[in-house]
């Protein structure tokens, strides 16, 4: 939580301090800074001050603000490296069209991720699905309990899997696949000394690199917390051990400290 808290700020200081400098597609990282730093400052000191005293200490609305920022920070992350890896994937492999690319697209991408987010947060606070407490009784999600008995809020679950979980990662992996396929191109072509479109300039590849560790980083910390609620969705809740749930917990928030420590490592005039 420190590391997380210390390092998006910084990143957030350094993009502003240099803002002028931005590229557009660094609206993305910008704007995953603040969803991570978001999730940071909302989930970790209601979750540490409970786990120091081995029970949920905040009551029920404070639990249900607790699973909303969760929520709702989780899938604008997701959502926000999706729309970077389809703005990276035609910058590189269909620079025609990635080169109209602006500022102001950017900004109505961000609105939208941040909308589709809003959307998914809500939808318990509207009782299609129900926000509760983690079995393990120290953090609020999902209440996976109803999720294992009530159809509406099974439902709910499926559509998160899908429409927050597999359908980014097809489109990432889809997008980066491509990408990693032109720079092989372009590779070859600087071999054979070929100059012109087919030549990745070093802000391109540069870009690439960042956003592909970024992204790995994010399925690494989010992927155990998929199964775990595919498991609780259509398995015995019973039989799921409460380490289960906490571990992919502890995997998932440490996703908000990935994007600093990639960017540092990865971007030389950072």
């Amino acid at each position: 939580g420190i590391c997380s808290l210390c390092g998006n700020s910084i990143l957030l200081y350094v993009s502003y301090k240099k803002k002028n400098l931005l590229k557009p597609a660094e609206y993305f990282i910008i704007n995953l800074s603040i969803s991570d730093l978001g999730m940071t400052l909302t989930l970790y000191p209601l979750a540490v001050t409970s786990s120091l005293s081995h029970r949920w200490l905040y009551g029920k609305h404070i639990c249900l603000f607790y699973a909303f920022c969760g929520v709702l920070f989780g899938i604008c992350s997701l959502s926000t490296l999706t729309l970077l890896s389809i703005v990276c994937c035609l910058k590189i492999c269909f620079p025609a069209y990635g080169n109209r690319f602006r500022r102001e697209h950017g900004q109505i991408l961000i609105a939208c991720a941040w909308t589709y987010a809003a959307i998914f947060a809500c939808s318990p606070l509207a009782h299609w699905g129900e926000y509760g407490e983690e079995p393990y009784g120290t953090a609020c999600c999902i209440d996976w309990r109803s999720t294992n008995i009530d159809v509406m809020s099974m439902s709910y679950t499926v559509v998160l899997f899908v429409f927050c979980f597999i359908l980014p990662c097809g489109v990432i992996i889809t997008s980066y696949t491509l990408i990693l396929i032109t720079v092989k191109g372009s590779r070859r072509a600087v071999e054979q000394h070929v100059s012109g479109p087919t030549r990745m300039n070093n802000v391109q590849t540069i870009t690439a690199k960042l956003s592909i560790a970024v992204c790995i980083g994010f399925f690494a910390a989010w992927s155990p917390y998929a199964v775990i609620a595919m498991w609780a969705a259509f398995g015995s809740i019973d039989k799921i051990p409460p380490l289960a749930f906490a571990v992919p917990a502890v995997f998932a928030k440490s996703s908000t400290l990935y994007n600093p420590v990639v960017y540092l490592l990865l971007k030389p005039n950072f």
